[in-house]
């Protein structure tokens, strides 16, 4: 069994429980930037350029922490179980989305889907304590051929920045994805930058202040203080 996480902080929760399997802890942010490549060596070294000058990074930091562990997600052996710790907001669905991509070639395996707490919605699994993710591996969902054929649509059409794909593809219903409409509505049809410029105009600019009201507007995009920073920097 093979637990694909959605990042550092749930792997230390889920170090507090009983739940068995290899973890595999996924580190990549496609929420942004390029993501058009021909195949997974090109891709990394695509996204280890991006990252290295978006965030001000060696790009040996990509192959250390982030490059082997897509390599691990793709060399999972026939005939495993595998479980995708994704949250419901757009972040981890992008990157949820590219997993079952990288799995796509692996017909012999089962894959299900662990969701957090429904109660908490954006909030993801970080109030989540050690009964609630057993409760939650408990209650895992089954990806059946036309869930991951819907993720791989999704994918495709986020990846080439194909709006009316990706709209038209949020209409469809599947067990598998929660809320995946108002995540697409939100995506799509508001904006962040002039959000943020209408905060400051009206005498907020302390960034942390700026973070929070953000937050409660745009949760859908689960975008982290990072991604949060460089569009702030953007309206000073």
């Amino acid at each position: 069994m093979f637990n694909i996480l959605n990042g550092d902080c749930l792997a230390k929760q889920l170090e507090e429980t009983s739940i068995s399997g290899e973890f595999i802890i996924f580190r990549e942010a496609l929420i942004t930037g390029p993501l058009q490549a021909d195949n997974l060596k090109d891709f990394c070294r695509m996204r280890a350029e991006f990252i290295s000058k978006e965030y001000h990074t060696e790009q040996s930091n990509y192959y250390d922490k982030v490059f082997p562990k897509l390599e691990e997600i793709v060399n999972i052996p026939e005939g495993s179980e595998i479980n995708l710790w994704f949250e419901d907001d757009l972040f981890c669905q992008v990157n949820l989305w590219f997993c079952l991509f990288l799995l796509s070639d692996n017909k012999n395996v089962k894959i299900y889907r662990i969701f957090p707490k429904a109660s908490e919605k954006w909030k993801g699994f970080s109030t989540s304590d050690s009964s609630d993710l057993k409760e939650a591996m408990e209650s895992r969902v089954l990806f059946y051929k036309n869930d991951i054929e819907m993720a791989l649509s999704l994918w495709k059409a986020f990846q080439h920045k194909d709006m009316d794909s990706l709209k038209k593809f949020s209409e469809n219903i599947s067990h598998c994805f929660r809320h995946l409409k108002e995540v697409i509505d939100t995506y799509l049809n508001k904006n962040p930058e002039g959000f943020i410029k209408s905060v400051m105009e009206n005498g907020i600019t302390d960034f942390n202040l700026i973070f929070e009201k953000f937050q409660e507007e745009f949760g859908a995009l689960g975008l982290g203080d990072l991604q949060v920073r460089k569009i702030y920097k953007k309206c000073i």
